[in-house]
């Protein structure tokens, strides 16, 4: 087909001497040819030919080599030249939208526009992403609700007598018996009622309180010192030889002489000084009992010693209770108010000046909580309630408890003796369903009869609490009454909390200076660790109410300076949990247990309940055990759980993504490209650095042969 072709070609050029050069050359080119020879360019004339600017004039075959076969090595260029064509490259080459429509705009206004739009763009993605990364910081969270379909771990129980100490033996402890003393005449002076009694009224008083043993007007009797006469009581009764002396008529009189004085039991409520002997007549003996009266008896010729100190009066049969230590009080400079130490006490008990019956008695159980710090654990476990004397009948899941056993006994500073049930942390305890008789039941007994004149009322005080937390049954307890079967039901919560920076609270384990070494973390726990440690540092002591760290110890009920100093701190802190000084956080791990309490009148008429020493008729026990008992149960209400869990709201995830959103919406920029610009900073430096470097090492080879030729 070629001859077609040229056929056509021969239409169009109609000259044959044409056609042929156009189909064959020129025949005769050979003799026009010269020889040709290779044209040499400068470096910058070839940069200034493609468009990189000028740059200096070289010489160099290298270069030369390299412009002939159309190869270029970067490398060769001078160093801001170099920098120049990398920037102008990665212009070209970069994958980010605008920034090539820049480099390759054709003339100075086709690259302001593109300019103009990059710059819009990135204004736009900065306040975009300012708001993005504004979020990310607000560390924002939710909470998820879960009901769990499980069984519920069974809490911890804690059990307290609403009653810290038995009277029967509290009151042998001398600062003890001061400060219910004090109290008596605190309530007396604030009864404003007449307490002049006559002494045979007195005395059928102290026949009957002997015999019967109950409490009968607060009395609490103390050896005193006073002025008597022995010859006049001798003198009214002639029938009988009386060996006790008088001294109500000489109380208040000062004795001129150490014959005049007596030894008579005192009593500060009433101001009667009665019977009184002769100071060398009364004996240091070991009594038997002391009941709360300061009453003691002695103990039976040729038996077992008691462990009571007291002193007897000579006739045997009246004793008084006195540890041998505590200074005996000078009757009549008590009455005339110039007692130097006891007016010191006075102010330390904080009664002065108090009319208001329920602050005095307030105030009372503050001032036990004082005395009875200052014994040690065993001591106050033995003055106040055993195991077995509180919880009599115990049943979980319906099977019998181990009273001795299953029952964990800690002294705590308002209640005494309380004993907590499911106590051991390795041991996990769960009801096989609901209600009350797969629950925790138990029959206890307080002994109304031997309670302090400081307690208010009769029954137990419960706390429902996790295992690993302290109870705190003074702040979150249940008072549950004598007479009535108190049903706590019970509903759990657990909460998962974010630590910072989503939220406060205060991960696994305890904070410094926490005074609760054997638990986990609590709030309660926070705000009681940060008070003592501030009345600790402030008054040298510390508040009996709260344990102590090692090497510090409680503030003495009877220093006053302390007890003043203790107050002055209370009102500045404004109170426990109000102090500015103390920031306490919520624990990333909680469980909270809801609990709604019902009551039921019991024992009822047709419950025939033998207990105990109860030896009288059914209608005589049902009546001691309405007065001395109470039923007490705590269930699950439900066998399921809620679980409150704190998440992450907005997460880098969230970030990443709505970020890398807005560079894609207005920059066209993807992660890679983000890489691109790394990979151009990482070259760029090391340029840089290269280049300095051989500057550096041209230079100290000068200073090197400048050294040889001269040095």
């Amino acid at each position: 087909m070629s001859w077609v072709t040229n056929l056509k070609n021969w239409e169009k050029l109609k000259d044959k001497d044409a056609y042929l050069r156009q189909v064959y050359g020129d025949p005769l080119a050979y003799l026009h040819m010269e020889e040709e020879k290779p044209e040499f360019v400068t470096e910058r004339e070839y940069f200034g030919k493609f468009g990189y600017g000028e740059c200096f004039n070289s010489t160099s075959s290298a270069v030369q080599c390299e412009i002939i076969h159309g190869e270029f090595d970067p490398k060769s260029l001078p160093y801001d030249k170099r920098l120049k064509w990398h920037f102008r490259e990665f212009c070209y080459k970069t994958s980010a939208h605008g920034i090539p429509m820049i480099g390759e705009a054709p003339n100075k206004y086709y690259r302001a526009i593109w300019i103009m739009l990059f710059l819009g763009c990135m204004t736009m993605l900065y306040q975009n992403a300012n708001s993005v990364i504004d979020k990310y910081h607000r560390n924002e969270k939710i909470v998820d609700i879960a009901l769990k379909f499980d069984t519920a771990p069974f809490p911890a129980i804690t059990l307290c007598n609403l009653n810290p100490y038995k009277a029967s033996v509290a009151t042998n402890v001398d600062l003890v018996k001061r400060t219910l003393s004090a109290f008596d005449g605190a309530m007396t002076k604030a009864g404003d009622t007449d307490k002049e009694h006559k002494r045979k009224k007195r005395q059928t008083e102290l026949k009957a309180v002997k015999s019967a043993g109950h409490s009968h007007g607060g009395s609490m009797f103390e050896p005193g010192y006073s002025k008597c006469n022995c010859q006049e009581r001798s003198q009214e009764d002639d029938s009988t030889e009386r060996e006790d002396c008088e001294g109500e008529k000489y109380k208040t009189e000062t004795p001129a002489t150490e014959k005049d004085k007596c030894l008579c039991a005192f009593d500060r409520k009433t101001n009667d000084a009665w019977p009184c002997y002769p100071v060398e007549k009364w004996g240091q003996e070991m009594c038997d009992t002391c009941d709360e009266h300061a009453f003691c008896k002695k103990s039976v010729q040729g038996g077992k010693k008691g462990k009571n100190p007291c002193l007897c009066a000579p006739t045997g049969s009246f004793c008084v209770a006195y540890d041998g230590s505590a200074k005996i009080v000078k009757i009549w400079e008590y009455l005339s108010g110039n007692e130097e130490e006891d007016a010191n006490f006075l102010e330390a008990m904080g009664f002065t000046g108090m009319t208001d019956e329920v602050a005095i008695v307030t105030k009372a159980k503050e001032n036990i909580m004082f005395a009875m710090a200052a014994l040690s654990m065993e001591q106050r476990m033995l003055l106040s309630n055993t195991k077995r004397e509180l919880v009599h009948k115990c049943s979980f899941n319906g099977q019998a408890c181990d009273i001795d056993n299953d029952f964990l006994t800690h002294v705590d500073p308002t209640y005494g003796s309380c004993f907590t049930f499911n106590y051991n942390r390795t041991v996990n305890l769960t009801s096989i369903r609901a209600g009350p008789m797969y629950g925790l039941r138990m029959l206890v007994y307080v002994n109304a009869s031997d309670y302090m004149p400081t307690t208010e009322a009769t029954g137990i005080r419960l706390t429902i609490h996790d295992k690993e937390d302290f109870p705190f049954p003074d702040t979150f307890g249940y008072s549950a009454p004598t007479g009535y079967v108190s049903s706590f039901g019970l509903r759990l919560r657990k909460m998962s909390r974010l630590p910072a920076p989503y939220g406060d609270c205060v991960p696994d384990g305890k904070t410094s200076e926490y005074i609760y070494p054997e638990y986990e973390y609590s709030v309660e726990g926070c705000y009681r660790s940060c008070f003592q440690q501030l009345v600790l540092k402030d008054c040298h002591c510390g508040d009996p109410r709260f344990p102590v760290p090692e090497g510090s110890h409680h503030c003495e009920a009877a220093d006053h300076v302390a007890r003043k100093c203790l107050d002055e701190r209370m009102g500045q802190l404004g109170g426990l949990h109000g102090s500015f000084r103390c920031r306490c956080q919520q624990p990333c791990r909680q469980s909270i247990y809801s609990v709604s309490y019902s009551p039921a009148r019991w024992p009822s008429q047709s419950l025939k309940i033998q207990l105990g020493s109860c030896n009288g008729t059914a209608t005589e026990c049902t009546k001691h055990y309405k007065d001395n008992g109470a039923m007490i149960e705590v269930f699950y209400e439900q066998l399921n759980f809620e679980m409150l869990t704190e998440s992450e709201a907005y997460g880098l995830v969230n970030l990443l993504a709505d970020f890398g959103g807005q560079l894609g919406l207005w920059c066209g920029i993807s992660f890679l490209t983000c890489c691109e610009f790394v990979f151009l900073f990482l070259e760029t430096a090391y340029m840089s650095g290269q280049h300095n470097y051989m500057i550096w090492k041209k230079k100290k080879e000068e200073k090197k042969k400048q050294k040889e030729m001269f040095g």
